[in-house]
């Protein structure tokens, strides 16, 4: 088995997951659980926490059967995280809102970070790129997935994920233009 290791929390086993071990558990639950609920939040569900219980519940249930790496348990937690949202959208139809204001110097940065996917106009154009671009750039840079990672919880090859990463970055950038065009003398 490989291991599953935490930066700033220790060592964990797939292992030790797969046997119960408590702290195993604790420790998996508080490095990934806070970026469950935030993806889970900025994609529209009311309560992330929900989803983010819901999500280790399933993996509490499947952990046996998994065989992988520190990467690919963790496309895995996601990939079962984005099947509860998805769970959760369907059955609720409302969205929130957010307004639109100048946040275009925030895309021109040569890696986004979690600080820029934050901004409240730039989750507002998010919210018009198609849902799996959104996925693939809140999977990438807000829960901090490699490409590969990121690939492997689309279910896309690394190629095609780092294609649609591009073209979401650019698409955002032609909404936010488009957006502060609109706004006129106002912003």
């Amino acid at each position: 088995m490989s291991d599953l290791s935490f930066r700033r929390r220790g060592r964990i086993t797939v292992r030790a997951l797969k046997k119960g071990d408590v702290t195993a558990w604790s420790l998996l639950v508080a490095e990934l659980g806070p970026k469950i609920t935030g993806y889970a939040n900025r994609m529209g569900v009311r309560d992330g926490d929900d989803v983010a219980g819901a999500t280790f519940e399933t993996l509490a249930r499947t952990i046996g059967t998994f065989e992988g790496s520190e990467s690919q348990l963790r496309s895995y937690v996601f990939s079962i995280a984005h099947a509860r949202i998805v769970d959760q959208l369907r059955r609720s139809t409302r969205r929130s809102e957010v307004s639109i204001e100048n946040t275009l110097a925030l895309l021109e940065a040569d890696e986004p970070t979690e600080e820029t996917f934050s901004d409240p106009d730039l989750l507002a154009a998010l919210s018009r790129l198609p849902e799996d671009q959104r996925r693939m750039l809140d999977l990438r840079y807000v829960v901090g997935l490699s490409t590969k990672e990121t690939a492997r919880a689309v279910g896309k090859s690394e190629v095609a994920t780092r294609v649609a990463i591009s073209r979401a970055l650019s698409k955002l950038k032609e909404l936010i233009v488009a957006n502060l065009q609109e706004g006129g003398d106002d912003a």
